[in-house]
């Protein structure tokens, strides 16, 4: 069989769009290393963070005065005074600050230590312990190659808002009404939290940054007093975690601009070996998937008379694995003996 010059069909050019998504977020560029970066920062100062907050709590609530209280719950079931947290309200005792309002306050904030705890930092900030919008996209972040992996999409939130900063007409509806969005969220959440049979993160980054607590009532009602150094340390945790949602929104902004403008090009060709021929510029060096290339030869064939009688007579026997067509079109190219 001899090869014919390939053209592009919508089919294919989804899937060269996709399989060069796949390429550019393999790229190591600046905004990806910046990403890395801050991951790795932020997990070392969420440890320093909690270390604080843990000298913090059991100064306020000695560890022999939860054990006290602990006895006692054995022995009477009505008595319930000891529990554990991983949200916390910190004070700093007689200092005060301006909030967003401008109105004077008490130096007091939540600060979560769950993965999808509030990443914000207002001191008008309400209790927010758990599954705040901020907090998903810290989590998403913390684990985005793990649900790569399994063919989730981490980016779905920041990609959804670059979509309503292209299309503004559009905000609400694309934000209330958007069914892919949502789908991508719940399988987000399932994976973390353990629905799909994994590892449920959620429970994990709790009973990682647990204290025992004397009190009942919500994590506000237990305004625990530090020094201001101690809270400093909490905003620094804060801070870091910020910076983590920052630095994945600025690389996927970089990698959806390089695929957008690929999206448009490839519109223009008409040719797969024009697509190849972009694809092995230095600049870009883009190695395409075996499975679209697998599929380029399972389609693009040209048959001969002599070949024909072939084909007629290969009826009904196993078809080509695609190892097989793979390692066709690379001996019909040279590129193998």
């Amino acid at each position: 069989m001899e090869q014919k010059e390939i053209r592009l069909n919508a089919n294919k050019r989804k899937s060269l769009v996709k399989d060069f998504r796949r390429h550019v977020e393999a790229l190591d560029t600046p905004e990806k290393e910046a990403f890395k970066q801050a991951r790795e920062s932020a997990t070392e100062t969420i440890a320093s963070a909690f270390a604080t907050a843990k000298t913090v709590v059991e100064r306020r609530f000695p560890l022999e005065d939860v054990a006290t209280l602990q006895d006692l719950q054995r022995k009477h079931n009505t008595i319930n005074a000891v529990g554990k947290d991983s949200c916390f309200f910190f004070k700093v005792l007689g200092e005060k600050v301006l909030d967003n309002y401008n109105d004077e306050v008490d130096k007091a904030k939540h600060f979560s230590f769950e993965l999808d705890g509030s990443v914000n930092s207002g001191y008008d900030n309400y209790y927010s312990s758990g599954s705040s919008n901020s907090g998903k996209n810290f989590a998403y972040a913390m684990y985005r190659e793990d649900m790569k992996r399994i063919g989730l999409n981490p980016d779905c939130n920041i990609e959804n808002d670059l979509n309503n900063v292209e299309d503004s007409s559009s905000y609400r509806s694309r934000s209330s009404n958007n069914p892919y969005l949502s789908q991508c969220r719940n399988d987000n959440n399932d994976f973390l939290s353990g629905k799909t049979g994994g590892k449920d993160f959620y429970q994990q980054w709790k009973d990682d940054h647990e204290l025992h607590i004397i009190g009942t009532g919500g994590c506000r009602s237990r305004a625990i007093p530090c020094s201001d150094l101690e809270f400093q340390k909490f905003e620094m945790m804060i801070q870091a975690k910020q910076d983590v949602c920052l630095k994945h929104t600025k690389w996927i902004e970089t990698v959806v601009a390089r695929v957008k403008a690929f999206e448009n090009g490839v519109k223009q060709m008409t040719k797969f070996s024009q697509v190849e021929k972009f694809a092995s510029l230095p600049s870009i060096n883009w190695q395409i998937s075996p499975d679209i290339l697998a599929d380029k030869i399972g389609m693009d064939l040209v048959v001969s008379v002599e070949d024909l009688a072939d084909v007629i007579n290969n009826i009904a026997k196993p078809k080509m694995t695609r190892e097989e067509k793979i390692l066709a079109y690379k001996k019909s190219m040279g590129m193998v003996a």
